[in-house]
């Protein structure tokens, strides 16, 4: 670590980050999570699927990325319960954590909550962009807010210990699902529609009900969510500013959403129009901000006069809040 980052010590937690979604390309990728663990990430979020894919195609993958961390105990750990992230830190491992973004592949089984719980998954999507048997996404053509099915996976997820990700989700179904929420829910990578108006970012009713709950906002790390062709830390931290403002520092949290492999989303996204529409930037190559930009960000928090404590926060305790209150 270099720069003002050095000088925190506390949990640094970056809550999404997407390697590839086959199986060869991941295992080459899997490697470079190195950068995290070299910049002093404490905890990372790695995705194990997403929209449409494949129940099958999510649990190969997940048990591929499994199988190679234990392989590496030096260098990371599987967190399964909040007392492991201080182990990792200590042991000065990158502790993984896996997320799935969107209910679509469960089908309603809610059973399958259960497992992947137990296999590492720690917050779930209810909808990845467009209408499932959960939840409407944020490209649906009309948002029908919850099913009666989507409710209960919410109460599932609850009493499991899965983290409620309202990410992607269409803003009614997510108003919905805060309205009954009797746990921390949250918006794992999203900024804020004031500053940039992107329907993938979300209106301040969303980002005040999210913290009212005691939930987190990610700020995203990538540039058609920030409106500029190339990624911007300067416009990052002028989203974390807002989200401080509307709910305040308690729900800011990082949810960079890193591409590992962004020759490969690019081609995914070429055949994925329904889950991509035209017309919203999807056309642009992805531009991203990487692991390294962390310090950066917490530099720039400084200069614009963040205390220490809301640093913390904001870098990784927040989401490790979460995590001690809603994992079972």
């Amino acid at each position: 670590m270099a720069g003002v980052f050095a000088a925190f010590d506390g949990v640094v937690w970056d809550n999404h980050a997407c390697l590839p979604m086959n199986l060869a390309d991941n295992l080459r990728f899997l490697p470079q999570l190195a950068r995290f663990r070299d910049q002093g990430v404490t905890v990372l979020s790695l995705n194990a699927g997403y929209g449409e894919m494949a129940l099958a195609d999510h649990w190969a993958l997940l048990t591929q990325m499994r199988r190679w961390i234990l392989q590496r105990p030096h260098h990371y750990r599987l967190i399964e319960r909040a007392d492991d992230i201080a182990l990792a830190k200590a042991a000065g491992q990158l502790g993984i954590v896996f997320d799935i973004e969107g209910a679509a592949p469960l089908d309603g089984d809610l059973d399958l909550v259960d497992r992947f719980y137990q296999a590492g998954v720690r917050w779930m999507l209810l909808a990845y962009n467009q209408t499932n048997w959960a939840a409407s996404g944020v490209h649906s053509h009309e948002d029908e807010g919850l099913t009666d099915a989507g409710r209960a996976l919410i109460s599932r997820m609850e009493e499991v210990g899965m983290v409620v990700c309202l990410s992607h989700t269409g803003y009614r179904s997510a108003a919905e699902a805060l309205e009954i929420a009797h746990k921390p829910m949250v918006f794992s990578h999203s900024n804020a529609l004031s500053l940039d108006a992107h329907p993938r970012n979300i209106p301040d009713s969303l980002i005040s009900a999210c913290a009212a709950g005691g939930g987190v906002i990610g700020v995203n790390g990538i540039a058609g969510f920030m409106g500029l062709a190339q990624a911007s830390v300067e416009r990052l931290v002028d989203h974390m500013d807002h989200i401080a403002e509307v709910g305040g520092t308690e729900a800011v949290g990082l949810g960079l959403d890193y591409v590992f492999d962004i020759a490969g989303l690019e081609l995914e996204k070429a055949g994925m129009a329904n889950t991509f529409p035209p017309g919203l930037g999807y056309e642009t190559p992805v531009s991203c901000l990487p692991p390294e930009a962390i310090d950066a960000v917490a530099e720039r928090l400084v200069q614009r006069g963040w205390a220490r404590a809301d640093i913390d926060g904001a870098l990784g305790l927040n989401w490790l809040r979460v995590a001690r209150a809603c994992w079972t």
